[in-house]
């Protein structure tokens, strides 16, 4: 498939620092609907042409916890064979990979040498929200250690996640800088045993903003150069026999950029999307993959010689940012052909929400600021983590509509919980699975069905646009997952935090008996008529 031509984009003067690179609005709406050790850190990436070299990783043993520790600070790091100073994970811009399994344990010690606060999201996993999991809410002072330890339900999905820096504020910048690092849960092959032993890659899609001092800009331009990596290399060289499957996990850990992969124009079937498997057989010859999404796809030698990866050209809109497209990697095809391996096992069988009965229907405008530059809105409002904007009652499944009034795209993300597209611009979308980020296009709509139905996720999260730049700016809203005995008090208490408060650590949820109590000193709003 040939690139789009460039789309001429008035010069942006509402915003000096940008990056959120994307792709024809056209085409994305099209693809739319469609106790462990941890390894030593390798030696510096070498440059272009070398082969592609797996991430360290963080493994389980056979008590099922991964464990290990995250040293945030900044670094001398080699980004694509070229020396810089930034903000990474272990002194490497390549960050450790976090292996566990469905019922497993995380137990990291994030140990933030930085000047300043960070903390860690585990984005698209269903865990719990509370302190000592995936709470956004907890921060990790400067020079100060955090734990994070938690469980994983024994029915979690396999497949590609990430870690990543969600402190509001520094997000982007952090994210950009290195703060990031990819997440697999192992078993996606569980279900088809015709492939087993295939060779499986993690491809772990970044983008970094180059500066003439060496270090990480500090306003991220979205015209200055910068330089794409895979696995913190450039232009990489990916081997593979005539004829093989290899399984492909590509995650994009970057803050901003969208990348639009393809294969020299080869098919790749897709089989997961955002740790979700799919329920039949879906055929690409290329991949959309915006900021925080994951794709795992299966790969088949083509014939022998090198075969481009590349990342097509992109724009935003008229509101947006555009960028050249590049090559990013060389898949290598050599040797004896082999036979290829195909799924011949039936898929998962997923229950279609288009037949539930839906709890709520909601409505959300994702907004840009019609006056500054760099504040982003839900509904009105930016995001004020005192603040709870949606209560839900745990077992409903809601309806979602959201709306994107706004000249650029807009990437929605949910924590917690996984969902169903089922309309784009009103129209259905046939259903392949669920996912956890997805696009909302430009004066457009989309429509999504979300299950609230696991009690892991008691507690309080939010929703976002997961262009870390909006996110920064505003464009993210708190929700509260309750008991429905507890609903009516949860929506008084929501202007003021809900019943979860500032502090996740809460042993109202922890099923101790104790009944939760108003405080005395606490004046709650005057009730709603009907």
């Amino acid at each position: 498939m040939d690139a789009p031509a460039p789309v001429s984009v008035t010069p942006r003067t509402r915003r000096l620092a940008r990056l959120h690179d994307l792709y024809a609005v056209a085409l994305v709406v099209a693809l739319l609907c469609t106790g462990a050790t941890v390894a030593q850190a390798p030696a510096e990436r070498s440059t272009a042409g070398a082969s592609l070299q797996p991430p360290v990783e963080i493994r389980y043993g056979d008590n099922g916890i991964s464990q290990g520790t995250l040293r945030a600070a900044m670094s001398p790091v080699s980004v694509g064979g070229q020396p810089y100073r930034a903000l990474v994970f272990n002194g490497n811009y390549d960050a450790p990979l976090i292996r566990t399994r469905p019922g497993g344990t995380i137990a990291l010690t994030l140990d933030n040498q930085m000047d300043e606060k960070t903390n860690l999201h585990f984005h698209g996993m269903t865990v719990t929200p509370l302190d000592s999991g995936d709470s956004i809410f907890r921060e990790v002072g400067p020079h100060q250690q955090g734990l994070y330890r938690f469980k994983l339900p024994p029915d979690h999905s396999p497949g590609a996640y990430w870690y990543h820096s969600h402190f509001h504020g520094g997000a982007q910048r952090q994210v950009e800088s290195g703060i990031a690092g990819p997440i697999l849960v192992d078993g996606i092959l569980d279900p088809f045993p015709e492939l087993k032993g295939i060779k499986e890659r993690v491809l772990v899609l970044r983008n970094f903003q180059k500066t003439t001092t060496g270090k990480l800009a500090s306003a991220i331009v979205t015209s200055a150069p910068s330089i794409r990596t895979v696995n913190g290399q450039a232009d990489p060289v990916i081997d593979i026999q005539p004829g093989e499957t290899q399984l492909w996990h590509l995650l994009n850990i970057s803050a901003n950029q969208y990348f639009r992969i393809r294969i020299n124009g080869q098919d790749v079937q897709i089989l997961s999307r955002d740790g979700n498997t799919v329920n039949k057989q879906v055929m690409t010859d290329e991949l959309l993959i915006g900021p925080s999404a994951r794709f795992s796809v299966l790969v088949v030698g083509p014939a022998p010689g090198d075969h481009p990866v590349e990342l097509a050209f992109g724009n935003t809109g008229a509101a947006g940012d555009q960028y050249k497209g590049a090559r990013i990697a060389t898949l290598r095809s050599s040797g004896a052909p082999v036979p290829t391996r195909a799924i011949t096992s039936a898929y998962p069988s997923p229950e279609d929400l288009r037949n539930v009965q839906v709890a709520n229907v909601r409505q959300f405008a994702f907004q840009d600021s019609p006056t500054d530059g760099d504040a982003f809105m839900i509904n009105g409002e930016r995001f004020d983590p005192r603040r709870v904007n949606t209560t839900v009652k745990l077992g409903d499944v809601e309806e979602w509509r959201l709306y994107n009034p706004s000249q650029e795209l807009h990437q929605f993300h949910i924590h917690q919980t996984d969902f169903q597209v089922v309309a784009i611009n009103d129209k259905p979308v046939p259903f392949t699975g669920y996912r956890d980020t997805v696009f909302i296009p430009t004066r457009g709509s989309i429509t999504l069905r979300i299950p609230f139905r696991d009690p892991v996720m008691l507690g309080k999260f939010v929703y976002h646009c997961h262009i870390l730049e909006h996110e920064d700016g505003g464009m993210m809203q708190v929700v509260q997952v309750v008991r429905p005995e507890d609903y009516a008090q949860a929506v008084k208490l929501a202007p003021l935090g809900g019943i979860y408060g500032d502090n996740q650590t809460c042993s109202y949820l922890k099923n101790s008996g104790r009944e939760f109590v108003l405080p005395t000193d606490v004046q709650l709003p005057a009730e709603k008529g009907p």
